[in-house]
């Protein structure tokens, strides 16, 4: 029979999601183990990163920049996904944007904070301004509660309790939309609301007449 390896348990974590800080026993142990838990990701087409500034880690598809024919042969070889690549729709793609924006500025002008906490209510004023009016608000609160609970299954947000309607959003976010990622996705957004605002320009002079 053969030997488990000393960070079998840092495989398992990883395989199921980002491990973090906090997770001290298992996060001391990807540190100690680092190289080893790499090349082991490394023989499925996956990579680590760890963030220790950020206090975490987490796996992806591994980048090797300029590597167009070790790209060519990984495509031939058909290696299955262990991580999926998510295609998000709007709504739920457009609060990731808004998410990333207010933890970019808290990190750059928090000194007190180490997390970035908001509440329910905060998080669906983020994103109303980049909807569409409707007559039944209702619905349209539960659809953006509904997007939450979608990015607190990801790993985007974490209540901070159960039941709780408050929500630390994770620095995992950060990693996942970059800062060029971010501006070109705000600048996509202002647009939008521009484009918004001229709409009800037209129509008040629309009824004006």
């Amino acid at each position: 029979m053969k030997e488990t390896v000393p960070y079998s348990a840092v495989l398992v974590r990883l395989l199921k999601g980002p491990l973090y800080e906090e997770s001290r026993q298992d996060w001391d142990l990807l540190l100690r183990h680092r190289a080893q838990v790499d090349d082991w990701f490394a023989h499925v087409g996956l990579e680590v990163v760890i963030a220790e500034h950020d206090g975490l880690s987490f796996v992806r598809r591994r980048r090797e920049q300029g590597d167009a024919e070790g790209e060519r042969e990984r495509e031939a070889l058909a290696i299955p996904e262990l991580v999926a690549r998510r295609e998000l729709p709007y709504r739920l793609s457009l609060l990731c944007v808004l998410l990333a924006e207010e933890l970019y500025r808290f990190e750059s002008s928090s000194a007190d904070e180490s997390r970035l906490v908001l509440s329910l209510q905060r998080i669906r004023d983020l994103i109303l301004p980049f909807l569409p009016k409707t007559t039944n608000e209702a619905k349209l609160v539960n659809d953006i509660d509904a997007q939450v609970n979608k990015l607190v299954d990801y790993g985007f947000l974490r209540p901070l309790s159960v039941g709780s309607e408050e929500f630390e959003v994770m620095r995992l976010l950060k990693h996942k939309i970059g800062p060029d990622v971010l501006k070109e996705s705000l600048d996509r957004l202002a647009d939008y609301a521009r484009s918004l605002v001229a709409g009800k320009a037209g129509s008040a002079e629309a009824n004006d007449e």
